[in-house]
């Protein structure tokens, strides 16, 4: 099969990000080699076999990676402490521990919160960056799984449903024997239970892909509605154990340990909102299908930005591409048009979008840690690629990138950016590669990045594309024992 890329050039020096590549189109001329990685004679032909068997590879590295390890260490560890809490209450009958379940609810939800937090999430993974380059590969693989975080937010709000369901029975159960006897703060708790399985129902893998803007809308409004929700539950609570104990209502209300934890959880879901603000884009079309949008607000490296065209309308991040003075004049992110919302802003671009919260670091600028890294990536995967690659001198990146017509659809500028990064990259143009039916033949991207890695020797492979082509790679690459990483879309 012939194959067209785009061989080395002489690439002069790198301009600022708003500057126009001084090459012409014949500079970066579309010539068709046999090889399929830079006309170089390449270790082997295929993949190698497993490390494992299948049903073990699958189990290793699908069933069990560290964003589910993380979830059972989380889920396990409250069940741990419900099964002591279980030893330890004489009668759960008469006697139930009610104030513990509240607490134990309102201490997971508070952890289910804090972990997705903006500044949480950058400290984490700033954190690992302090690993030398010199510290053990093993060591270093483990740690750049950091962005697998999330297990550690469903892990939580999952226990935090049972902790409260539990909650909800026993109330339910006191009722019943007429210790309680407010039916509506009972039918109240029973109505939040409800929204809490409906957020933890929705947030199922299989109803997440299939529905996400649903999901998205139930897990924000449904949040928020859970977190008032709390609040009153916790108040007619702390009223209905003012009359069994004859208290001032303030004296239980503020000695609840769940008031405090909810108090945090509150402040920290609010946060994000009060960064809120409009950012001012200039919209520059790169073809039919794909948009950069330039800014001038100050930018870190190695951030993605979550935009929106109203505040209460549907939030999607995108990786920024800072400017060449560390984006202290600003950036731009590149748009593809995947979905519906992105293909409506692409054809009517905006003047401006909504942003919120802090920039959030993302999993490619993990990369830093390694010494020499294979990126692949597909169409304007390639935005947060260069958001990374030329930020981290110490760290040698070579690129396999597969797009459409590249050099008419992304321009001069972005294909100018990726070649001074890697003036070797393996740029594939699959409009070029058609069978006899005239169907586009996609390359076989996991070889493709075995073959480079082994060529260049590389300590690890990211990948930055849709989501089955990301899984299928870092499959293919971890089930043969390479260290590979990719967003997980857990969210």
């Amino acid at each position: 099969m012939i194959q067209a890329f785009y061989p080395p050039v002489a690439v002069p020096p790198f301009q600022p990000a708003h500057a126009v590549d001084p090459r012409t189109e014949k500079d970066i001329d579309i010539e068709r080699l046999n090889s399929p990685v830079d006309n170089r004679e390449l270790p082997g032909s295929s993949l190698p076999g497993l490390k494992y068997n299948q049903p073990l590879a699958i189990i290793r590295h699908i069933w069990l990676n560290v964003y589910h390890r993380l979830f059972i260490l989380v889920f396990a560890a409250n069940m741990i402490g419900l099964g002591f809490l279980i030893a330890v209450t004489p009668s759960w009958t008469e006697n139930p521990p009610l104030d513990t379940l509240a607490t134990a609810a309102a201490g997971n939800i508070l952890v289910a919160i804090l972990i997705r937090q903006d500044y949480i999430i950058n400290g984490l993974f700033k954190l690992t960056w302090f690993v030398p380059i010199t510290a053990p590969l093993r060591l270093r693989r483990i740690l750049a799984k950091v962005y697998e975080f999330g297990g550690v937010h469903s892990g939580a709000a999952c226990s935090s449903v049972i902790w409260y369901l539990l909650f909800t029975i026993f109330l339910t159960q006191q009722f019943a024997v007429g210790r309680i006897k407010e039916l509506g703060f009972v039918m109240f708790t029973c109505c939040l239970a409800g929204v809490l399985l409906l957020i933890i129902t929705t947030a199922m893998p299989g109803f997440r892909s299939k529905n996400h803007n649903t999901f998205e809308h139930i897990h924000r409004w449904c949040g928020w509605a859970a977190l008032l929700l709390f609040w009153i539950d916790l108040s007619l609570y702390s009223y209905v154990m003012t009359l069994i104990a004859s208290k001032p209502f303030y004296e239980v209300f503020f000695l609840l340990p769940a008031f405090w934890l909810l108090l945090i959880a509150t402040i920290h879901a609010i946060m994000p909102w009060v960064r809120l603000h409009k950012l001012e884009v200039k919209a520059e079309r790169l073809g039919n299908y794909a948009m950069r949008l330039h800014f001038k607000e100050p930018i870190p490296c190695f951030v993605g930005l979550r935009i929106a065209q109203t505040p209460l309308g549907e939030w999607h991040s995108f990786a920024c591409v800072p400017s060449r003075d560390s984006g202290r004049s600003g950036g731009y992110i590149i748009m593809s048009g995947v979905g519906d919302w992105t293909k409506r802003n692409i054809a009517i671009p905006q003047p401006y979008y909504w942003v919120k919260g802090r920039p959030v670091t993302g999993v490619l600028c993990m990369a830093k840690i390694f010494r020499s890294v294979i990126i692949v990536t597909t169409g304007s995967g390639i935005g947060p690629c260069l958001g990374v690659m030329q930020d981290i001198p110490r760290t040698t990146c070579r690129v396999i990138w597969s797009t459409p017509d590249p050099l008419n659809t992304y321009g001069q500028d972005i294909m100018g950016a990726v070649l001074a990064t890697d003036a070797r990259a393996v740029i594939y143009d699959t409009t070029a590669h058609k069978d006899d039916k005239g169907k586009t033949i996609r390359p076989d991207l996991p070889k493709m990045a075995w073959e480079l890695y082994v060529q260049e020797k590389a300590e690890a492979v990211f990948v930055i594309s849709n989501p089955a082509v990301t899984k299928a790679i870092v499959f293919a690459m971890e089930s043969r024992g390479i260290p590979a990483f990719g967003p997980i879309w857990d969210s």
